[in-house]
């Protein structure tokens, strides 16, 4: 207990110290960064929609009831402020800007001023702005809350198991899932207001190209439920991820377990060029993004997002999915409504799908490889490459080389897509552009044997030596080899795994390279701790999918704010766009001599010790 008993002693006694908070962020913040943030979420249009919530959902009572103090607009502009300064989304943080950290024209602007700042004549303290906020905050995440936690005298308290299963009871409810809906256009919507800051120069750059990816954050706090059994998860409304060695799903009762996180997948969908060849000519942002439970509903909630960019008005272009996506998923859930509203698939294929059997397919005769469709009578080394090259019975390099031999073989499009999705494909012995020799076509028999009289020059000049002759066509053909104009095939047709460009080839490979590397890298950005700090749950405090969402949205707000920013310093540097162009080739060339290095350990050993080891001095002259 304290000797100093009056207040003006205590003054005295730490008076050395400055007023208010002396750790931690203490700026007080710029009234043109209050407004910039103010606008672009009023630009969101989401503190209007969340307030006619508020109506719709408000249960009539009887007079009487606390007052409002703030209304929903002032908590959620305080919340992206600490976002985009990478200061942890805590209310108490909140509630120090709204005490110490804002200009009086700020407190204006958000309307942190007159009878709702004061108690009892005197202006709020932080301590006193914190129960205004956190309510404010809490009321408009109830609007669009469709699992919510909280229980009476609950908080930090584990419930009971009867607890959790009448709370996940009443999520069944007609009213929650309807929140759902609420819960993904709330997210989406932030993004867009981002989207919408690029300028139009730029933004027109953007051709639809995406590529989309899930990855696991966690919740904060204790993971899970306590040992004992007694009790479950303090945010039921998280779930466990559980992966093994091969990062494969994986149930809990595995002996298998290799990677176990409680917490929430995240799905995001991200801008990528056009041309991977050439560099951006606009910033590469988020365009939509989604949560789920880990290991439900991700393909689902794909799907939705790509539907909401496509009503917001965006172009359609390519879309680049990992095996957990298009070769996963049934075509009705995702392949076919996704190519219905115009994009053009990209993935890689698991080991069971490859080749014929793999992928599967058949229809008119012909048959799909690795996504492709191809004439019937392909020779096998040519159906099994890709299973030899990953077995290691040949190398890349001719695993390659059989890749564009296969496009001898490849069926072709005759024209677009119509409105259903069915398309005219092409026997690749008949037409202008044949790439094989085939009794079974027309004209290609005399065709075959005039040029075995044809001098080299000849043959040179007409191309016919490109041509693949087909020996062994099939017994009993089907209408690909007996049609002869073009089949048509149908949307559904080999629908779960098909592909457009060639898989394997060129394209493919620079398209898929790059736009995977492109989601990579924005989950690594966004998951920097001295940043936006998306893997940092500490940061993120607030319990329930509805909060986390809000606070995770917030966060791809101030991602993609941090890469406009970066791209218009890049773009107002002194520098030229052959000069750019010229570093970002030096940058690259730099990353594929360090990847290809015979000594390179991995990708996380890319460095040597300042003098090469004593065996290697004799023949190291560097």
């Amino acid at each position: 207990m304290s000797d100093v008993g009056s207040s003006a002693a205590l003054k005295t006694v730490w008076g050395a110290f400055p007023a208010g908070n002396f750790v931690g962020n203490v700026s007080t913040m710029p009234h043109r960064q209050v407004k910039f943030i103010g606008e672009l979420l009023d630009s969101s249009g989401i503190v209007p929609l969340i307030d006619q919530w508020l109506e719709e959902d408000l249960i009539p009572a009887g007079p009487g009831g606390r007052p409002r103090v703030l209304g929903t607009r002032p908590a959620l502009v305080l919340m992206l402020l600490l976002s985009v300064e990478h200061t942890s989304q805590l209310v108490k943080d909140m509630a120090y800007i709204a005490a110490s950290r804002l200009t009086r024209q700020s407190m204006e602007y958000l309307g942190l001023t007159g009878p709702a700042a004061y108690v009892k004549g005197k202006r709020r303290t932080a301590k006193q702005w914190y129960t205004p906020l956190y309510r404010s905050l809490s009321r408009a995440i109830r609007t669009f809350d469709p699992k919510p936690v909280g229980r009476p005298g609950s908080r930090g308290k584990f419930p009971t198991l009867a607890e959790v299963e009448a709370m996940r009871a009443g999520w069944e409810s007609d009213d929650l899932k309807g929140k759902a809906e609420r819960l993904s256009l709330i997210g989406n919507m932030l993004v867009e207001a981002t989207l919408q800051l690029v300028p139009e120069e730029y933004a027109k750059n953007w051709k639809g190209d995406t590529v989309v990816d899930a990855t696991v954050t966690a919740a904060y706090a204790k993971r899970g439920a306590p040992h004992g059994g007694t009790h479950g998860p303090i945010d039921p409304s998280a779930g466990w991820y559980l992966r093994n060695s091969e990062h494969k799903t994986v149930d809990a009762k595995s002996k298998k377990i290799k990677k176990a996180i409680y917490g929430w997948d995240l799905t995001f969908v991200n801008q990528t060029n056009h041309d991977p060849s050439e560099p951006g000519h606009h910033p590469l942002l988020i365009a939509g993004l989604g949560i789920t439970v880990p290991a439900t509903n991700l393909i689902a909630t794909a799907t939705s997002i790509y539907k909401d960019i496509v009503r917001r008005g965006h172009p359609v272009g390519r879309l680049t999915g990992d095996r957990g996506y298009m070769p996963s998923a049934k075509a009705e859930d995702f392949q076919i409504p996704l190519r219905a509203l115009g994009y053009d698939l990209r993935t890689d294929y698991e080991y069971p799908q490859l080749g014929r059997n793999g992928t599967g397919g058949e229809y008119a005769g012909a048959i799909q490889v690795e996504g492709n469709w191809y004439c019937p009578s392909m020779p096998e080394n040519l159906i099994n490459a890709t299973i030899q090259m990953r077995d290691k019975v040949i190398d890349h390099k001719t695993w390659r080389l059989r890749i564009a031999e296969r496009r001898h073989y490849m069926l072709r499009p005759k024209e677009k897509p119509d409105k259903n999705g069915s398309v005219a494909m092409m026997c690749p012995a008949r037409g202008p552009g044949s790439t094989a020799i085939c009794p079974l076509a027309a004209g290609c028999g005399s065709t075959a044997k005039k040029t075995a009289t044809k001098s080299a020059k000849d043959r040179d000049e007409t191309g016919d030596d490109a041509k693949v002759t087909i020996y062994y066509p099939p017994e009993h053909p089907d209408s690909i080899c007996t049609n002869k104009t073009s089949v048509n095939f149908p949307a559904t047709a080999g629908a779960k795994f098909a592909q457009t460009v060639q898989y394997g080839s060129q394209k493919w490979a620079s398209e898929y390279k790059h736009d995977r590397n492109t989601i990579e890298g924005l989950n690594g950005f966004a998951k920097d701790e001295s940043k936006e700090g998306l893997g940092t749950p500490g940061k993120r405090r607030l319990r329930g999918i509805a909060a986390q969402f809000l606070l995770i949205s917030f966060i791809a707000v101030a991602a993609n704010l941090r890469k406009i920013q970066a791209f218009r310093d890049e773009q107002l540097s002194s520098d030229s766009d052959e000069e750019r162009a010229e570093k970002r080739a030096s940058k690259h060339a730099i990353r594929e001599r360090r990847k290809h290095r015979k000594d390179r350990v991995a990708p996380w050993g890319d460095f040597r010790s300042s003098d090469p080891p004593p065996d290697a001095k004799a023949t190291d002259p560097g």
